[in-house]
């Protein structure tokens, strides 16, 4: 029995060894290192404390002892319970004593003395506890049952205690602590286990008892931990780092270990100890970020910091081998309009689709990536020939076809893509993704929904574009730009009903520029939102002139872009500059251009008519290629539609355009609407529109563009 004894103090000895590391896990841990020195100290002065305490359990009177012993001056304990001086006096295994156990307490509710109890009480100058002894033992005064006061002593017994103590205090930390421990003998056979260790590896005591320590390792971990492991006793007594853990269900986990090495006074090694926790949560957490590093959130696609790496890598095989590679850049047409109209949720949603459908098309060794926004990049390495991403292209394309439904839309999408190759069209990553970049400009300038391969005109091309930009930026601020109008008239008396203002800029070098050479430009950079609204103000401001010179023109006719008009404060604005210009509403017409105006969006429908409301008139521009349903005519009340120039150029000579310019017309007036000619140039022309019961017409038949203080309009009145 005593060898057994004595073999669980070796081990829990051991233990206290390592201690040190474990001081966060409990305020007991950190008492028990006060120095040996400051008890000595403390001990010498002390004899026994006496505390009086009457028959409500209020002190009446202590000795010097007794406040040295729970470190408060005795006006602080005097006319107080004695569990008021005393903070959380604690049982041997740790546990507040309880108030109604206590020896005082006890005493004076059954009049007998109560002795031996032995109890831990908190030295408030100090801060730590020390162990007593309490007696307590109730007086009476003659005749009386009850007693009157309690005298109890406290008889220090810190020192006798302590050896005891650690050890106690050892086994609770041992078996409660979070993390796993187990203890070996200078062999590497596992002697003792705690609970947490069951716990986390599902092994018992049984188990394991006697086992190599390296029973415990999974096959997870690599030579180089099995080395460290079995050399650093050579140099120092402590080891941390990560190990695989075997757990009984073959359920393998990773865990944080620090083995500590234990030796006896004569410096030969005896234990070894195992601290380890489980950092399974950890792991997955930093595998989770490092994801995120490198992969697009949304998508979860390859983003462009790790398309890029792999790109580089792959060069390098490439220039080694002699192979060739592309670049495939992908931008969604229009993709801002939907985001714009229909939400971000649904924009997301749409990312997500495109992302599936791109993964599903291309080979296993190609990367996709979600390079920017509404931009994709694939990367085909390894290609037999050039004409390989030209087929994967047009397979890109084609996958759009196909509507995508997404929170209830039914969403209609395409895409442009561009195409360099290596090593042809670039050596390096950058070059490569700038020329692909160029190139898918390229495809959508040419009309969107197709692929362009990259040529070196295109960086030229690229070049000039973006100086282009930039100098249109800056054409408001400059006074560039210019305000012209084309009147419209009514066929069948000549007479002016409206004029449509069209913008013109003055480039400082290239000259008088038509809206054909920026719009497209100031639409994909934004900048056609400030554009609309200078030519919406300045419009509005010329309509108040003539009506001020008593010209009687009816209508202002301003273009509206789907951009310009999906922004949130696009009717603040137009009612801003009608009330800052002192336009009435009715003198005002809005022409609908773009493919932005969704046939579904209710967000739409309803700006729409919230303009009417205003007293704004609205017309549909290029009706037969646009975008409006026949649907949505009813839903908006539109005063107008525009027949497209494309089908009254050939109305003499080509019978489609004929039957369709005769279905607009026939289309229009029965919905109630007027109807408007684009394009109109002869007479010939202007009499087959009146015939098919065209309305209005517009074009250089009557007058070209001209600026405001054309006489025109006043011939035409």
């Amino acid at each position: 029995m005593f060898e057994k004894i004595k073999e669980d103090f070796v081990v829990f000895a051991s233990f206290f060894f390592i201690m040190p590391q474990l001081t966060n896990r409990s305020l007991a841990i950190d008492t028990l290192r006060v120095s040996e020195a400051k008890y000595r100290s403390l001990f010498e002065n002390i004899d026994q404390s006496v505390i009086y305490l009457d028959a409500a359990g209020i002190v009446m009177s202590v000795n010097h002892a007794a406040e040295q012993l729970l470190g408060l001056p005795r006006d602080v304990i005097i006319g107080r319970k004695f569990v008021d001086s005393c903070f959380k006096a604690i049982n041997e295994d740790g546990s507040v004593f309880p108030e109604e156990q206590l020896p005082s307490v006890l005493a004076l509710r059954t009049g007998k003395p109560v002795e031996g109890v032995v109890m831990g009480l908190f030295n408030a100058e100090r801060q730590n506890y020390l162990w007593v002894v309490v007696n307590a033992v109730p007086e009476f005064r003659v005749g009386e049952r009850q007693p009157h006061q309690i005298l109890m002593t406290l008889t220090d017994i810190t020192r006798q205690k302590q050896s005891e103590g650690k050890l106690s205090m050892a086994s609770v930390i041992f078996n409660n602590i979070g993390e796993g421990i187990f203890v070996t003998d200078k062999d590497k056979n596992i002697i003792s286990i705690n609970e947490a260790f069951t716990a986390m590896t599902g092994f018992t005591q049984q188990d394991v008892y006697g086992k190599s320590a390296h029973f415990l390792h999974s096959q997870k971990n690599n030579l180089k931990v099995d080395v460290e492991l079995s050399d650093f006793t050579g140099t120092v007594n402590s080891w941390q780092g990560e190990i695989w853990r075997r757990h009984k269900s073959s359920v393998d986990f990773p865990s944080w270990t620090t083995v500590s090495e234990v030796k006896d006074s004569s410096g030969e090694t005896v234990h070894y100890v195992h601290v380890f926790m489980d950092i399974t949560h950890f792991k997955k957490a930093q595998n989770h970020l490092g994801f995120l590093a490198y992969h697009d959130p949304l998508t979860k696609l390859p983003n462009r910091l790790l398309l890029k790496d792999r790109i580089d890598h792959s060069l390098q095989n490439a220039l080694r081998e002699g192979s060739q590679a592309a670049v495939l850049f992908l931008d969604l047409d229009r993709f801002k309009g939907i985001n714009d109209t229909y939400g971000h949720a649904v924009g997301d949603g749409l990312l997500r689709e495109v992302a599936k459908r791109i993964k599903n098309l291309v080979r296993k060794e190609d990367t996709v990536s979600r390079y920017a926004g509404d931009e994709f990049v694939v990367f085909m390495e390894n290609i037999p020939d050039a004409k390989n991403p030209a087929k994967l292209a047009q397979k890109l394309i084609e996958t759009f076809n196909a509507p995508v439904f997404i929170k209830g839309y039914r969403l209609k999408i395409s895409t442009s893509v561009g195409i360099s190759l290596f090593p042809q069209d670039g050596r390096d990553t950058d070059t490569l993704i700038k020329n692909a970049d160029a190139a898918m400009y390229r495809a959508k300038k040419e009309g969107r929904n197709n692929f362009q391969y990259y040529s070196l005109a295109l960086t030229t091309e690229a070049f000039e574009k973006m100086s282009l930009e930039s100098a249109l930026r800056q054409s408001i601020e400059k006074n560039e730009l210019i305000l012209y109008y084309q009147p419209q008239v009514c066929l069948k008396t000549g007479k002016l009903v409206g004029v449509e203002s069209l913008v013109r800029w003055m480039h400082p070098t290239l000259g008088l520029l038509p809206p054909k050479q920026f719009i497209d430009i100031a639409e994909e950079s934004g900048f056609v939102v400030a554009l609309g609204e200078w030519v919406l103000q300045n419009a509005c401001m010329q309509m108040s002139r003539w009506l001020d010179e008593g010209l009687q023109v009816n209508k202002m006719v301003v273009n509206v872009s789907a951009i310009q008009f999906l922004r949130s404060d696009f009717i603040a604005t137009v009612e801003r500059i009608l009330r800052s210009t002192g336009l009435d509403p009715s003198y005002l017409e809005l022409e609908l251009t773009g493919s932005g105006f969704m046939d579904n969006s209710e967000q739409t429908i309803k700006a729409l008519n919230q303009l009417v409301a205003l007293g704004v008139d609205l017309t549909i521009d290029d009706f037969g290629v646009g975008c409006f349903s026949f649907n949505n005519l009813k839903r908006i009340p539109v005063k107008k539609l525009k027949i497209n120039s494309s089908f009254v150029v050939d109305v003499l000579n080509n019978a489609n355009d004929e039957d369709i310019t005769r279905a607009v017309i026939a289309l229009g007036h029965g919905l109630h609407l007027q109807v408007i000619a684009m394009g109109v140039e002869s007479q010939a022309q202007q009499r087959r529109l009146m015939d098919l019961g065209c309305d209005e017409g517009q074009g250089y038949l009557y007058s070209s563009p001209v600026l405001p203080w054309s006489s025109i309009f006043r011939k035409l009145m």
